[in-house]
């Protein structure tokens, strides 16, 4: 992908003193994902998606005449039981064209800023710094992000029992939890379309049902190899 070794040793200079460092020394594997076209067999490379032993991932997108100053990519960072819920990505860098859109984490994993970066006739940079509280114990309480705020409950033991997600003030999805697991999203003033999520997962943590889509319900099974 362009420009991307220069851009992860800038974006990784520039948080040396904001997070742990970004490790892509060593990758576990490489995936790749073309598209056939039916009618002359020829193929067209759509994305490429590689694991790194540190736990980060990139997953980059091809495009035939993409001459843009940062390509098209994700850098996030998430456990592998994790990689069919976008819900628990921790994003760190996307590339959208000309736009580059970087999250600052804390040390304790929770967003810190969201800096985007425009090249345009000038480069231009707009900060949206993020507002949290911490409990007495450690643990979130309450952060805002780009859409609005998102408050934090817990059981009695510390695990997350819930988040309530507010927008202008209206509290727009409810996030529900078990063992630390998301268990169900419902979103109160949906009218059209499926107001309840639903997930369910085996006792290693791995989904096997998920129903979060308006017209489909997903079903896994993992082999022995996970």
């Amino acid at each position: 992908m362009k420009n991307f070794s220069f851009l992860l040793f800038l974006f990784i200079t520039n948080l040396a003193v904001s997070q742990r460092k970004i490790d892509t020394t060593q990758v576990d594997y490489v995936r790749y994902e073309w598209e056939i076209d039916a009618e002359t067999t020829t193929t067209t490379l759509n994305s490429k998606f590689t694991k790194y032993k540190s736990g980060f991932y990139l997953e980059e997108f091809k495009f035939v005449k993409d001459s843009s100053k940062y390509g098209h990519f994700i850098l996030f960072k998430a456990k592998e039981e994790d990689l069919l819920q976008r819900v628990f990505y921790k994003d760190y860098a996307t590339g959208l064209g000309d736009a580059l859109v970087t999250t600052y984490y804390d040390i304790h994993e929770n967003p810190d800023s969201i800096v985007y970066t425009i090249e345009k006739e000038k480069t231009k940079k707009i900060v949206i710094p993020i507002e949290k509280k911490y409990k007495t114990t450690g643990k979130l309480a309450f952060i805002t992000d780009e859409e609005g705020s998102n408050h934090h409950t817990y059981y009695a033991f510390g695990n997350l029992t819930q988040i309530q997600h507010f927008r202008d003030s209206v509290l727009y999805r409810i996030d529900t939890y078990d063992k630390n697991r998301l268990t169900t999203q419902v979103f109160p003033t949906r009218k059209k379309h499926r107001k309840k999520f639903i997930y369910a997962y085996d006792e290693k943590g791995r989904i096997i049902k998920r129903a979060d889509d308006d017209y489909y319900f997903f079903r896994y099974q993992y082999n022995a190899f996970g």
